[in-house]
């Protein structure tokens, strides 16, 4: 393996060639750069807004989704979406000198495919680090051509965008008009049912006042019929008290009825008469009948009297029967009335609850069929142009002084490996080091640099002397 001082030596011995393919190379990159067509990119700086700040008030974009959003805003850029639009803005599609060129590339596709994929050929979209900034650029050979399709190409993105955008909101306007007035017509026809139950049953609506009411009057109804059965009960007990006794003189009922107790006040003292007029005259004796005859009068009363209070008592009794029965069928009106009307509030309540939710979606649908509809009429986008592009005063390409430096570089690496390909297929003896390591004999004396006529004697001598050695080349 040769060292670095061996290379050295092999690139000195042929300086000559090293020269002349490095001189070669560096012209041949000279040539091609100058004849070469120029190249002229102009750029155009266009900025995101990712704030939210647009008319329909729409959310910030969360920062770990901002560089996937830029990358799908540079994609859009390269569409074929975004191309065909410049194709129509420019009319590149109606230009002589374009469609010759389709022509003359005999292309088997249409003229709009051949237009989009150069077009998309020549423009770039990427975004700066760290900033919602998105560079377009278009290359040309005419500076005012490129700075024209970039421009182009980020009004055709804006318009693009904002098509993106609105598209969607006009697709479903009419969805939601469709929506809205289904709603409208199922709000209508449960207003219509409530007015049709309200007017069928004489109701006006739900009021829990009424119902405390008719709760308030079932309540006393209930009172009135405890009140009224004390007191059938009661009747009761004293006619069948004053019927089926046979000790008169102790019910509270005759011995709190004044005419009887007069009555037998008066018997008592007939019958004492009586008895002091019997014991006096005969029977036959006038004062005798006429006495008897008081005394069975005033019996008669006293059964009369008691009669009366029995019968008076038995239709006490009855009334008091009677009214119970009264209470207790307006207890039972009362409580299908307030069976009735809880169940005219429940069907109400059903059929109102039925019209707020109709109300409800109705409401909801209609806020975002006009949300739609005013999404559907924006007009601007949350992409603005920060640099317009303005056409190039220096070529992008060639460059010339960077071409010349990398063929310079490129011609001394291949003129280094050309020579040491060279000098290990025809390996030279430039050094004692070079005998010393190919012949394994030892160096005894080396001889200073002679004159160049000497120089040039003593190698054609060496080649003489080692042309019979197999593998070993003469010196230069």
């Amino acid at each position: 393996m040769m060292g670095l001082a061996q290379m050295l030596r092999v690139l000195r011995g042929r300086a000559l060639l090293f020269t002349t393919i490095v001189l070669v190379v560096v012209t041949g990159v000279a040539v091609i750069s100058f004849l070469s067509p120029k190249k002229y990119v102009a750029e155009l700086a266009l900025v995101v807004d990712l704030q939210g700040s647009d008319p329909m008030k729409e959310q910030a974009l969360a920062p770990m989704l901002v560089p996937t959003h830029l990358s799908t805003q540079t994609e859009i850029i390269r569409s074929r979406n975004v191309a065909l639009k410049v194709i129509e803005k420019m009319g590149l599609a109606t230009n002589p000198e374009v469609v010759a060129s389709f022509r003359d590339s005999g292309t088997d596709t249409d003229l709009n495919s051949w237009l989009v994929d150069n077009l998309l050929r020549n423009v770039d979209a990427k975004t700066a680090r760290s900033s919602n900034i998105i560079r377009i650029s278009y290359s040309s050979s005419d500076p005012v051509q490129s700075a024209a399709m970039t421009n182009a190409f980020a009004d055709a993105y804006i318009q693009t965008s904002l098509e993106l955008k609105v598209d969607p909101a006009r697709r479903q306007v009419t969805w939601y008009e469709q929506q809205v007035s289904q709603l409208r017509e199922e709000l209508v026809a449960a207003q219509v049912r409530l007015s049709k139950y309200q007017s069928d049953h004489g109701v006006l609506g739900v009021d829990a006042a009424r119902m405390d009411v008719e709760n308030a009057r079932l309540q006393e109804i209930s009172n009135q019929l405890v009140s009224v059965q004390a007191q059938m009960f009661d009747a009761n007990a004293r006619s069948q008290q004053i019927t089926s006794s046979e000790e008169l003189d102790s019910l509270p009922d005759l011995m709190k009825n004044p005419t009887i107790q007069s009555l037998k006040s008066e018997l008592a003292r007939a019958e004492t008469r009586f008895a002091e007029v019997s014991e006096r005259y005969g029977v036959n004796h006038p004062q005798y009948i006429a006495t008897n005859a008081e005394v069975a009068a005033l019996k008669s009363k006293l059964n009369v009297e008691i009669g009366v209070t029995r019968g008076s008592l038995r239709q006490s009794a009855e009334t008091a029967r009677r009214q119970v029965g009264a209470v207790q069928k307006a207890l039972e009106e009362q409580k299908d009335r307030i069976i009735a009307l809880k169940r005219q509030q429940d069907e109400l309540v059903v059929l109102t609850r039925d019209i707020e939710s109709a109300r409800t979606a109705y409401d909801a649908a209609l806020a975002q069929a006009n949300k739609t509809k005013l999404e559907s009429r924006v007009d601007r986008t949350n992409v603005a142009i920060l640099n317009p592009a303005t056409p190039p005063l220096l070529p992008a390409s060639p460059r010339i002084m960077l071409n010349l430096a990398v063929g310079l570089f490129a011609g001394i690496a291949l003129a280094i490996g050309l020579i040491l390909t060279l000098e290990v297929c025809n390996r030279r003896l430039r050094s004692a080091e070079d005998l010393a390591d190919f012949t394994d004999l030892p160096v005894l004396a080396e001889l200073p640099a002679l004159p160049a006529a000497a120089r040039r004697h003593r190698q054609r001598e060496v080649r003489r002397q080692l042309k019979l050695q197999p593998g070993v080349a003469p010196a230069n």
